[in-house]
């Protein structure tokens, strides 16, 4: 079935071409270059496989136009049964177009794949649907719900306009509303948000949102918030600004009566009205939740795992004018054993179990069975990097330990320029990572305008002579008849790492631990569940711990490089700046500059002084070593796919933040072929 596009498209797509070529000025003068400009607004650009525009500037693009829109056969059987409206109506006028990785795909077919965790199912799969999303390479910005937007000069507002005709999964439209109910009606609601999320504040003062219209948006602050479009690209935590008010709303005191919501919120099990509402608002748990996304989710997770179908109303479409997914289902399988789940992924028998493609759980410690199994099992393994991780793990010396010996010697930079010395790179890169890491210091990636390869090698070298020599210069010479080094009162100094899953991190706990061994600091390894481990780093009870060394090419995730996130190395001074110095302790004088400097880079619009900041900002870091790499960085995750599975994202592409989650490489695109 197909539907016939307006004619009157030529003047709407004239109109948007030049809003985006003033659009495009603006983010040139206000934002990072490499942040900020999408693909579809460079003049001359081709599409790239994998990357999405709207449609108009696809037909600019490519000279191609697309006349017809066509629909899966399961819906075109819906429409022919007056269940569904024909596909034209369902569709935007100026639709997102995604450019196939591979081909245009097959309808059709059901993608399985397994889950550990709640959060591992459906979230990592289908919910990456922003108001502007990232590309794969994961630092220029794509326009997704909201077609365009337009920065204000002073960097202090920003108007979206929103993509007309995009309908929830039940065929309600999308309008402003549902953002200013998601800010009005949720964030505003302290029943609901008892604390303001930190990505939508300046000076510790909210964002305001105003409708224009019923598709546009304005979003301002009291200061240039740089940072804001970006962290709008980012998945989780929120950062979602937008929630179906035509459903949710009977379930809030603003516009149903309290006295029958508490009523029905006693007869669901829960005390307040706000229980309720939460749990009608998790697309995991209920199956009545409109959603945006490409698939809904019709079984809820469970012991059996989760099932989702595809979306009649999903807003995207191939080149071809072929509306997406091509996939009908996804099937989540439960298993509450990776290993168990990906021999059964890499079984050369074909059965119901098997993963169609995956890349949570995969560890790296088999590598080579996945790469052995490749032939029989019918499947690609497939390395994707990641410059998110600066180093995995890294390690963090506390520099809050409640032993006021052990801090003071902590907190000394040579010691943990010693203790950086002293680790073996290359053997852990050799013998745990198969040498696919690239071997450096704990910073930013090489794509980010604030590297430097000064800060990658800062005692990066494994010189265990230099390493010893600094020890003895901080007072450690002396030994104990073991040969361990003595803290200045004459007691030993021993250290507890403490390390967690996923694997391989105890391995590299325990390598760890060796090398320190080896100049004289006894170590010992210890392993913890992970709620257990977060929760005594979160109570200050550690001394020195493996963690995760996640950074954004662009400081835009949460990260534990600034405090916006738990910080390993240091919990109490974090808890310190989210407070605004009510709890928690005072940094010395150069955590608080590096503080300092975070807050002037969130609202530094000017380019060359904002990348001088950031570079600032990792120049402090590479001096004092609070994190502390071990293989180094780009450490690839792997993604099984059966050889049928296609239009997925190859190691030939440098693919960015979290694209280790499906949901980044636009899986709608991908398809089961016949």
């Amino acid at each position: 079935m197909s539907f016939r596009v307006s004619e009157n498209l030529k003047i709407y797509e004239w109109r948007c071409y030049i809003m985006r070529k003033f659009s495009a000025s603006i983010l040139v003068v206000v934002f990072l270059l490499s942040m900020f400009s999408s693909q579809a607004f460079s003049a001359g650009q081709k599409t790239v496989p994998g990357g999405q525009y709207n449609l108009t500037e696809y037909q600019r693009i490519t000279g191609k136009r697309i006349t017809s829109f066509n629909e899966a056969p399961q819906l075109a059987e819906l429409v022919k049964q007056k269940k569904i409206p024909p596909v034209g109506q369902r569709i935007p006028r100026n639709p997102a177009v995604v450019e196939p990785v591979e081909e245009i795909g097959q309808y059709g077919g059901t993608w399985r794949r397994y889950g550990h965790l709640q959060s591992e199912t459906y979230g990592y799969i289908a919910s990456y649907e922003p108001l502007v999303r990232f590309a794969q390479d994961g630092v220029n910005i794509e326009p997704n719900i909201a077609e365009r937007w337009q920065i204000s000069s002073d960097g202090k507002s920003l108007t979206f306009y929103l993509r007309r005709g995009i309908r929830w999964s039940d065929g309600t439209p999308f309008t402003a509303d549902d953002i200013m109910f998601w800010y009005e009606d949720i964030i505003l609601n302290k029943e609901l948000t008892p604390k303001n999320p930190t990505w939508l504040m300046i000076e510790n003062q909210l964002g305001k949102f105003e409708k224009i219209n019923d598709y546009t948006v304005k979003v301002s602050f009291v200061k240039p918030y740089p940072m804001f479009l970006g962290t709008l690209a980012l998945h989780g935590g929120g950062y979602i600004p937008y929630a179906p008010k035509h459903y949710l709303k009977q379930f809030h005191p603003a516009y149903t009566d309290p006295k029958k919501l508490e009523s029905e919120a006693k007869k669901a099990g829960f005390e307040q009205w706000y229980q309720l509402f939460a749990a009608k608002n998790d697309i995991y748990i209920n199956p009545d939740l409109p959603v945006l996304y490409a698939w809904k989710v019709v079984k809820p997770w469970g012991a059996e795992g989760l099932t989702a179908e595809r979306n009649p109303y999903y807003w995207k479409v191939d080149p071809a004018g072929n509306q997406l997914p091509y996939i009908d289902k996804i099937l989540v399988l439960y298993s509450s054993d990776w290993a168990a789940a990906y021999l059964r992924i890499i079984s050369a028998e074909p059965t119901s179990e098997a993963s169609d493609m995956q890349a949570a759980g995969a560890n790296i410690s088999d590598y080579t069975l996945y790469m052995e199994n490749r032939e029989k099992g019918k499947y690609r393994v497939i390395r994707w990097d990641d410059p998110n991780f600066a180093t995995q793990p890294a390690i963090m010396f506390n520099q809050n330990v409640k032993d006021p010996a052990l801090r003071n010697v902590f907190r000394n930079v040579k010691f943990r320029q010693a203790m950086s010395l002293a680790i073996n790179r290359k053997e852990i890169n050799d013998l745990i990572y198969f040498g696919l890491s690239r071997i450096g210091q704990a910073t930013v990636a090489p794509i980010s305008p604030f590297f430097e390869e000064e800060f990658e090698k800062a005692y990066v070298e494994y010189d265990p002579k230099r390493a010893g020599q600094l020890l003895d210069e901080i007072g450690l010479n002396r030994r104990d008849k073991e040969g361990w080094r003595l803290l200045p009162d004459g007691s030993r100094l021993e250290l507890i790492l403490e390390t967690r899953e996923p694997l391989p991190w105890p391995d590299v706990a325990e390598m760890v631990a060796k090398y320190w061994n080896d100049v004289g600091v006894k170590t010992a390894v210890r392993f913890q569940e992970r709620s257990i481990f977060q929760a005594r780093v979160s109570g200050n009870e550690h001394q020195v711990v493996t963690d995760a060394g996640n950074l954004h090419p662009l400081l835009l995730s949460t990260t534990s490089f600034n405090f916006t996130a738990s910080s390993s190395w240091a919990p109490l001074w974090q808890i310190w700046y989210q407070t605004g110095g009510k709890s928690g302790e005072k940094p010395p004088e150069e955590v608080i500059k590096l503080i300092d400097l975070w807050e002037k880079y969130k609202t530094t619009v000017n380019v060359n002084s904002r990348n001088r900041v950031g570079k600032e900002i990792f120049r402090i870091h590479a001096e004092n070593l609070w994190i502390i790499s071990t293989a180094g960085r780009m450490r690839p995750f792997f993604c099984i796919v059966k050889n049928n599975f296609r239009n997925v994202v190859g190691e030939e592409r440098k693919i960015g933040h979290q694209m280790t989650i499906e949901g980044y490489i636009h899986p709608e695109q991908c398809f089961i072929k016949k």
